[in-house]
């Protein structure tokens, strides 16, 4: 079994279930953290509808916070999730910009 992660008709991820999960419980965390809506839906039998709006403020909150982070652990966790999210976001076709050297890197 897998998940569907969709932007509108649109399949931008496919993940097995536990990837899923781990994904869900870390964009969960991060936007309770940051307290800013993620843009990724209610888990539907498998099924997550992703709102580009939301979604894109959220992935440059987190580029953001890496590219202030000083701290090599904070660092090291978004350095796991970012190219998932940057990758989610290329396939919406989302239009994310740098908006600092520290976030191009």
């Amino acid at each position: 079994m897998s998940y569907t992660f969709d932007i509108g008709d649109d399949t931008i991820w496919g993940p097995a279930n536990s990837v899923a999960h781990i994904f869900l419980g870390t964009v969960k965390t991060l936007s309770e953290e940051y307290r800013l809506p993620s843009g990724v839906g209610d888990d539907l039998m498998g099924m997550v509808e992703i709102d580009p709006v939301e979604f894109t403020a959220f992935v440059q909150r987190v580029l953001a916070e890496r590219a202030q982070s000083l701290h090599l652990y904070k660092s090291m966790m978004l350095d796991g999730i970012l190219p998932l999210l940057i990758a989610m976001a290329d396939r919406g076709k989302l239009g994310l910009c740098a908006r600092s050297p520290e976030e191009s890197v």
